[in-house]
């Protein structure tokens, strides 16, 4: 590639009947302005495209990063909540073991208060009925007591027997 310096000192040789030398020199001025904007520019627009690229590195790098990290990142969503699913099953069959066992106790406990009730009732009525048997003695003896004849029977046993 030319560059401005290249064009500015090329020097053409002179024929006979050539160019005119000012016109010649004021378009190769023109030329080499306009060159060394275009070569500047061009300069700039890779330094520009070079400094883009890198950057586009960069950002793609970037890009794989967070990929990278989404993927991982669902990776332990989807594990957390296998794991959670997990403990809620082991801690619903816990629970439904937990139930089964105080269900089981609950009804060894109504059963035993069944038969409790059961012996207690058995026990009240047989001592109602010690007590109706009680009272119906009661009431002979009170009656035997009361009869004149058996108390001078029993008063008479008294005194034979002290004698």
């Amino acid at each position: 590639m030319l560059t401005p310096v290249e064009i500015r000192n090329r020097k053409f040789k002179k024929g006979w009947r050539g160019y005119h030398e000012q016109d010649v020199n004021g378009f190769m001025n023109d030329v080499c302005e306009h060159y060394e904007r275009l070569y500047r520019e061009n300069i700039e627009l890779r330094e520009s495209i070079q400094r883009l690229e890198f950057e586009l590195a960069r950002y793609r790098k970037l890009e794989d990063t967070l990929n990278q990290s989404l993927v991982v990142a669902q990776q332990a969503a989807d594990e957390l909540r296998a794991t959670a699913r997990r403990q809620s099953e082991a801690m619903i069959q816990e629970a439904q073991r937990r139930v089964g066992e105080l269900l089981s106790s609950y009804q060894e406990l109504l059963a035993r208060l069944h038969s409790l009730r059961t012996e207690l009732r058995a026990f009240a009525l047989a001592q109602v009925d010690l007590l109706d048997r009680n009272e119906k003695r009661i009431e002979e003896v009170a009656q035997f007591f009361q009869d004149p004849q058996a108390v001078a029977a029993l008063r008479a046993l008294a005194s034979a027997g002290g004698e």
